[in-house]
């Protein structure tokens, strides 16, 4: 399972400024022997050997990556995931596994159509504006061969939401029903498939004419997953048979 995606493939150094970090003091700077800040060159292709994330909000973080020369295995340090092409987006950073007895309100537990169907096992990702995210481990994968394919072809996949709690949901759905700014449409808690790990909302709007947008509207069915309500554009859903059939009627909705 892609529970660690980023340790499958290689990065190269975008910034021209793509400054080294000490590992015991993250905020500090590794300098050479003449005082100035060392940094990694541009373009230099690298391996992620491991991360590590430091809070800045409720769930945004700062995303720090041990980087290894991809030519020769050489440690060459710490530094910011901000400095690589992609800015490590939609990267999966770990499995969290369901605890045993967990509850039915809990961070794990999964529901549908009301009902509380179980707990279920967690992988993080790397969200729009780095914040952490969660996703159904199932569709894990599924989700990761999506994005690789995107950015093979010069897209970018960035999720806003994915696998949601009852009290988040709930939270989603009372700020939107109070006509709270910045909430969109969000089902009753309980009842959305953002809680079932079936949901992914993705960072496309407007929708049509966005390329990120187009690329999913060409190929997300390949992958399983199928647009399902009319009125977002960013709701996508791993539905695998309704995505095939989609695929089939030469569409990327189920309507």
């Amino acid at each position: 399972m892609q529970t660690e995606s980023y340790k499958s493939r290689s990065f190269k150094i975008e910034d021209s400024d793509a400054r080294l970090r000490k590992g015991s003091t993250l905020q500090d700077f590794v300098l050479d022997a003449a005082g100035a800040i060392r940094i990694i060159p541009q373009g230099r292709e690298i391996k992620v050997k491991e991360i590590t994330t430091v809070p800045t909000g409720a769930k945004s973080v700062n995303v720090y990556v041990l980087a290894l020369d991809a030519s020769n295995g050489e440690e060459l340090g710490w530094t910011s995931a901000t400095n690589l092409a992609g800015k490590f987006y939609s990267e999966t950073i770990g499995l969290i596994k369901a605890p045993s007895g967990g509850n039915k309100f809990g961070p794990h537990a999964a529901w549908k159509d009301g009902a509380y169907i179980g707990q279920i096992d967690l992988v993080r990702i790397v969200g729009t504006n780095y914040e952490v995210e969660h996703i159904a481990a199932d569709s894990c994968d599924e989700f990761v061969a999506l994005t690789t394919a995107a950015r093979q072809d010069g897209a970018s996949i960035r999720l806003n939401s994915g696998f949601r709690s009852y009290p988040e949901q709930k939270y989603l759905y009372d700020g939107r029903k109070k006509g709270l700014p910045g909430f969109n449409p969000a089902n009753p808690p309980g009842s959305s498939n953002h809680q079932n790990g079936v949901a992914f909302d993705l960072d496309v709007k407007p929708g049509e004419g966005n390329p990120n947008y187009e690329w999913l509207k060409k190929n997300a069915t390949r992958f399983g997953f199928v647009r399902t309500v009319r009125t977002e554009a960013w709701h996508w859903e791993y539905l695998p048979q309704k995505a095939a059939k989609a695929r089939t009627n030469g569409k990327s909705t189920t309507w």
